[in-house]
């Protein structure tokens, strides 16, 4: 995102209702500031003009570095359509921290459902040496896709540098990784859980996929 648009919280306004991290679908806030506030964790991953974080503000603690109050684009998640500059398909980098369950499955399911219309990357900050099994054998059963012969773990150094960034869960410290449109998809981690859990996160990863190719369609 622009480096000319992230919000700052006035803490001297603040409550720590925890408003916008709880609003917020883009990663940009987390939950573990000062005196239990909210942080800005991920700043570059604001949309510039969205204002919702700070429409929904009951203490009006938000600004946004270098705002001078002229943009407002009227926001909606869902409709939102970003505008991505990249030479050919823009490069879509999912990301968690072990890069082994939730990551491959969207990277995977990106291949699949919408490698039309964007690449699919995913990555990590701290590896485990495998992908979890469960997730490659509940993607064979219900797509034929068998991940350990398509993908391998990965850092987020080691991917090409993306145009769109996808955080797999918040309950995780999100990197610091440029991208010219970022969200938060909130997934729970399966792992270590049975097969129902497993079948609705890739449930959900699917629907999200599909909704993240029309918008950058």
């Amino acid at each position: 995102m622009s480096k000319d648009w992230y919000p700052v919280i006035d803490y001297d306004r603040c409550t720590g209702c925890m408003a916008c991290h709880d609003l917020c679908r883009h990663g940009v806030y987390k939950p573990d500031g000062p005196e239990g506030k909210p942080r800005v964790e991920y700043g570059m991953g604001c949309v510039p003009g969205c204002r919702a974080c700070q429409r929904h503000c009951p203490q009006q603690a938000i600004r946004y570095w270098e705002d001078d109050g002229s943009l407002d684009i009227g926001y909606d998640y869902d409709s939102y359509k970003p505008a991505i500059r990249c030479t050919g398909k823009p490069k879509v980098a999912f990301v968690c921290v072990h890069n082994s369950c939730r990551s491959q499955i969207a990277e995977a399911l990106g291949k699949k459902l919408a490698g039309d219309v964007f690449e699919s990357y995913s990555a990590g900050t701290a590896l485990k040496d495998h992908i979890n099994p469960d997730a490659v054998r509940m993607m064979k059963q219900l797509y034929g896709i068998d991940m350990e012969q398509t993908q391998y773990n990965k850092l987020i150094e080691h991917i090409p540098q993306p145009d769109v960034v996808i955080f797999m869960g918040c309950n995780v410290s999100c990197p610091y990784l440029p991208c010219q449109y970022a969200e938060n998809w909130g997934l729970e981690d399966p792992t270590g859980q049975d097969d129902a859990v497993f079948a609705a996160v890739i449930a959900s990863i699917h629907e999200k996929v599909l909704a993240l190719k029309e918008k950058l369609r």
